[in-house]
């Protein structure tokens, strides 16, 4: 890949990366891990290039992305999918999520981050994207502890203005 990377979200940007997607390994990794019963509407791979899109894309949560990728022909050609109204929901993403785990997904972006790299000019200059995967929530600061009219008394649970008579 000796161009630019195109702009995000862009199909230009998707065609680009499409070919790195290691779709079969993708679809090894999680064939271990299927589950019996009725096979999935969609396969490993299409679920997979759904959740880069929700990184690749201006959609930040799956809601919007399902709703968006009913209207985005390139998303859909991305991640696999021909038919426009019938596209993965939220809870299927998700499960997929569970399903093949963080230890998974790591492996996943390894052998996508590998082809990426062998890809690039040895004597380019690069940026680093950190991965916050492991990094603990700082949601400490927001706890609305220290309320004395939520704990007092008859008026416990009562706002201020509730609280008087």
């Amino acid at each position: 890949m000796n161009r630019p990377l195109a702009l995000t979200g862009s199909a230009a940007l998707l065609e680009q990366l499409s070919p790195f997607v290691p779709d079969e390994f993708i679809e090894d990794l999680c064939r271990s891990k299927r589950r019996p019963g009725q096979q999935p509407l969609y396969g490993s791979a299409q679920l997979y290039r759904v959740h880069l899109l929700a990184l690749l894309t201006s959609a930040r949560s799956f809601n919007l992305l399902v709703e968006l990728l009913k209207e985005n022909r390139a998303w859909r050609r991305f991640a696999w999918l021909s038919n426009r109204q019938q596209v993965p929901d939220a809870k299927m993403l998700h499960q997929f999520r569970d399903r093949i785990g963080v230890e998974g997904l790591r492996r996943i972006n390894v052998q996508l981050l590998a082809g990426l790299l062998d890809s690039c000019l040895p004597g380019r200059k690069t940026v680093a994207i950190i991965d916050s995967t492991d990094f603990p929530a700082a949601t400490n600061a927001y706890k609305k502890t220290g309320w004395p009219v939520l704990s007092q008394g008859r008026h416990a649970g009562r706002t201020h203005t509730q609280a008087r008579t």
